[in-house]
């Protein structure tokens, strides 16, 4: 039996690309004339790094997902120039499963703003795609076929760390309020704004000013409600080294 090599693109890897994606290629199985159907979709994750989408029932893919549940999405990171196929992308493969708006609303709306507008549209529902194999390709050389588990987080430490997201988020938006700027301005290009966390997973952080949202995402995965300080801690002090001052406040 021959052992496999270290993967050329891994699950993390896989899972972030994920987070930080605001838009997917949807696939669902059509029903008139029957065969695949691609459309476009925005997504957020859930805490565990699966996708979730938010669709209208007046939408040619909600009326094939409620027929066969079947689907898949596929992100991607296009570069600004040249190939386009040199960029990473990831395809999810599985079923679509109902999700109550009271377990996931919040942190959608946090990933897309505007998406407040229409939460409480009777024709819309939550989605989250429950994966079956993932398939990335990331260039020349750096194709993976892996499993859910390479990919998303267990329950465990899901639940470890969201026990305490929210006191996090309040902490370090009414105490370092500063340090978040640096993060949204320093370390993710946003400019300046009034920068609040919004949403916290194990593997990162949703920040926004108005309608602006960026992700930031942690040096590693945090594995309990311990880890977001020091997550923070670290991301802090790469942020000041870019001014050339590496004091903590």
């Amino acid at each position: 039996m021959t052992t496999p090599g270290p993967r050329t693109f891994t699950g993390t890897e896989a899972r972030l690309l994920l987070r930080r994606a605001r838009t997917a290629a949807l696939g669902t199985m059509n029903l008139d004339p029957a065969g695949p159907y691609v459309s476009l979709a925005n997504i957020a994750t859930d805490p565990s790094g699966h996708p979730i989408i938010f669709i209208s029932k007046l939408a040619w893919h909600s009326r094939n997902i409620l027929a066969r549940p079947e689907g898949s999405l596929m992100v991607s990171e296009i570069p600004v120039s040249g190939d386009a196929l040199t960029g990473p992308r990831v395809t999810v493969m599985g079923h679509f499963e109902p999700v109550p708006a009271a377990e996931i609303a919040q942190r959608y709306a946090h990933h897309h703003p505007t998406a407040l507008a229409y939460l409480d549209f009777p024709d819309f529902s939550f989605w989250r795609l429950i994966p079956q194999k993932i398939h990335a390709v990331a260039g020349f050389g750096r194709i993976e076929t892996m499993e859910p588990n390479e990919v998303f987080l267990p329950e465990n430490i899901v639940a470890a760390v969201m026990a305490s997201a929210d006191s996090a988020i309040l902490h370090m938006n009414a105490d370092h309020a500063d340090t978040v700027g640096l993060y949204a301005e320093r370390l993710l290009g946003g400019g300046p704004g009034e920068w609040q966390i919004t949403s916290i997973d194990p593997d990162g952080a949703h920040l926004q000013a108005e309608e602006r949202v960026l992700r930031l995402n942690f040096d590693r995965p945090a594995e309990k409600g311990d880890d977001l300080r020091q997550a923070f801690v670290l991301l802090a002090q790469k942020a000041r080294r870019i001014d050339g001052n590496t004091s903590e406040k």
